[in-house]
């Protein structure tokens, strides 16, 4: 129907729920949205031509590439989209556009006298036993990795790996707000994380274990 369209997103509706509804009072368009938490190009792929999705929304540019790649996006032409968006953020034939982006941030105990941190320093000896990170496999951190090997080549971003791990505290494992969890209780001194959690650990009710790890960090 030209006055509806189906939305398959790995995002949570809640979350982008706003601007939905901020789109459909602009257009008087109704979106449909269906949540795909995994297997989103398989579930495209089989459906085939009688797929009812019109827009596919990925978490993370690795899942996004996955279905260009996969062969089920089209172009898109729009002089809306290529005004908003810078071109080093979409692609250069209109198959993908990105929406948002993440910080991927240090996180440090509020006492370490640090002011400037480069990814490349977490694998300086002087940091061994002193990191925490989530899992390795997680997208966050192999997006991370994906821009060191387009930046420094294969090599460079192997060896800083190797570093990271001889640094580490503890096993690659939780989530970002394990990292601020484990500075605050004295496991590691420095981590990476998303830059978003400190905004949710910070305004979360005082008092709460949120609120301490939050607190007992900063953000470099």
């Amino acid at each position: 129907a030209a006055d509806e369209l189906t939305l398959y997103t790995t995002r949570e509706p809640a979350l982008i729920q706003p601007l939905i509804s901020a789109f459909s009072a602009q257009s008087n368009i109704k979106v449909n949205t269906v949540f795909v938490k995994d297997g989103l190009l398989e579930r495209v792929k089989a459906e085939g031509a009688r797929s009812p999705a019109d827009v596919l929304m990925t978490v993370d540019i690795g899942n996004l590439m996955d279905l260009v790649d996969g062969g089920v996006t089209q172009p898109v032409k729009s002089a809306a989209l290529e005004s908003a968006i810078p071109a080093n953020l979409r692609g250069a034939d209109g198959q993908w556009f990105s929406l948002s982006m993440r910080a991927r941030v240090l996180y440090a105990d509020k006492g370490l006298p640090l002011n400037s941190f480069r990814y490349e320093d977490l694998a300086n000896p002087k940091y061994k036993g002193k990191v925490c990170i989530r899992a390795g496999q997680h997208p966050y951190n192999t997006a991370l990795v994906a821009s060191l090997i387009a930046h420094d080549g294969e090599a460079k971003a192997e060896q800083w790996l190797r570093g990271v791990k001889a640094n580490l505290a503890r096993k690659a494992t939780g989530g970002d707000r394990d990292v601020a969890r484990d500075i605050l209780g004295g496991i590691c001194d420095v981590g990476l994380a998303n830059s978003y959690y400190v905004g949710q650990m910070k305004s979360a009710k005082e008092g709460t274990d949120a609120r301490k790890w939050g607190d007992g960090i900063k953000v470099v």
